[in-house]
């Protein structure tokens, strides 16, 4: 059961991620996609918290690593606006999920003493080739590519922040709605977007910018949800097989990604899908 939430939310997290890049204003939409998905996920917080009869943040310690998963929010939706502005999904969505596992997994064994495996190193070596032969193509922009590593920078940095914060006894729900809410301003200061663009955005394309927002909250809360269950570099390695899904989207988007680009997509998947095994 586990292995299928986490794919579930790799789904809906590709799904997501193709209908912020189909906007023409990625920087509001952005807005408008965190206010959604922090609403959604308050109302499921709040379910929470009277079904369960526990607070959502019940040491200073989770409070703590809960602001830092925001500002890594709001740092991961800056990147990735300008990633997917200057360049394709798929290359830019795949270049960004596997460089974070190539981050997570050395933290997670230093931090939390998580096991190294033959699967783990082997894994790691199909990640590497595949992020090359996605990356290094005259296709894909230096830019895209530039800002698609510092998206999985940021991926890796709210990845961890969120299992520190469930470590201590954070609520899941919670964790990320409060992540939300950090980020929002944060990122609408740092682009310069306002609270009236975000509301322009939703205007410009309503029914798939609210559909972002929700496919968003639900993607995150899957995620976090298995990430209490499981190891912080297991889950995320398992959900970054999303990178086929985001090739199947991008193809509905009318891209038309070349055979490295597949190539590097596939094994991208495959070294996150050894890894994660066992």
């Amino acid at each position: 059961m586990l292995v299928g939430f986490v794919l579930a939310s790799a789904l809906l997290h590709a799904g997501w991620n193709a209908l912020l890049r189909r906007h023409p204003r990625k920087d509001a939409a952005a807005v408008a996609v965190m206010s959604i998905a922090g609403a959604a996920s308050t109302v499921v917080a709040a379910a929470w918290w009277i079904a369960t009869a526990r607070g959502p943040l019940p040491t200073w310690t989770a409070a703590a690593w809960t602001l830092a998963a925001g500002l890594c929010e709001a740092g991961y939706f800056a990147a990735l606006t300008r990633g997917l502005t200057a360049g394709a999904l798929g290359p830019v969505y795949t270049i960004s999920r596997g460089g974070a596992v190539l981050a997570v997994w050395p933290l997670s064994i230093a931090l939390l003493a998580e096991p190294v495996r033959a699967l783990d190193l082997a894994g790691t070596a199909l990640l590497l080739a595949g992020l090359a032969a996605s990356g290094l193509t005259r296709a894909v922009p230096r830019a895209a590519a530039g800002w698609a590593l510092v998206t999985a920078g940021f991926i890796a940095g709210y990845h961890l922040s969120y299992k520190f914060a469930l470590g201590a006894e954070a609520a899941p729900p919670a964790v990320f709605a409060i992540g939300m809410w950090v980020a929002v301003p944060v990122f609408a200061v740092v682009n310069r977007v306002s609270w009236r663009g975000g509301v322009e955005a939703v205007r410009a394309a309503p029914r798939s910018t609210v559909a972002a927002g929700v496919v968003c909250a639900t993607s995150f809360l899957v995620f976090l949800v298995a990430l209490a269950s499981a190891g912080a570099g297991w889950v995320l390695t398992l959900r970054n097989t999303s990178v086929v899904f985001a090739i199947g989207f991008a193809a509905l988007l009318g891209e038309r990604p070349g055979p490295r680009q597949l190539a590097g997509a596939a094994l991208v998947a495959a070294g996150a899908g050894l890894m994660g095994a066992g």
